[in-house]
């Protein structure tokens, strides 16, 4: 069962954008995270808002990360590096289900 992070995230020029999510990619895959994916909404109400998703095997691999995480300086500059730039507008936890 895979556990996501799904970060919506409103603002930010483009470049600048994918330059701090490769930073924040960077810091998650060393802490545990299978995956970094950055999206762009293109229709609906929330079009040009951008969409974070972190990845993790299971919850056991999402807390490692997540405590890992806490003490590690690149996440957090990373962190802090998207939010100079764009605001969070919504975060949610996935739970994959197995079919």
């Amino acid at each position: 069962m895979t556990i996501a992070i799904v970060t919506a995230r409103k603002g930010g020029a483009r470049d600048a954008v994918i330059a701090a999510t490769g930073k924040l990619r960077d810091a998650a895959t060393r802490n545990g995270a299978t995956e970094v994916n950055l999206s762009r909404i293109m229709a609906g109400p929330d079009v040009d808002h951008w969409v974070i998703r972190i990845l993790f095997a299971d919850w056991n691999g999402f807390g490692k990360a997540a405590q890992a995480a806490s003490g590690d300086s690149p996440m957090r500059a990373a962190v802090a590096g998207l939010d100079a730039i764009s605001e969070v507008v919504s975060r949610r936890v996935l739970v994959g289900v197995d079919l």
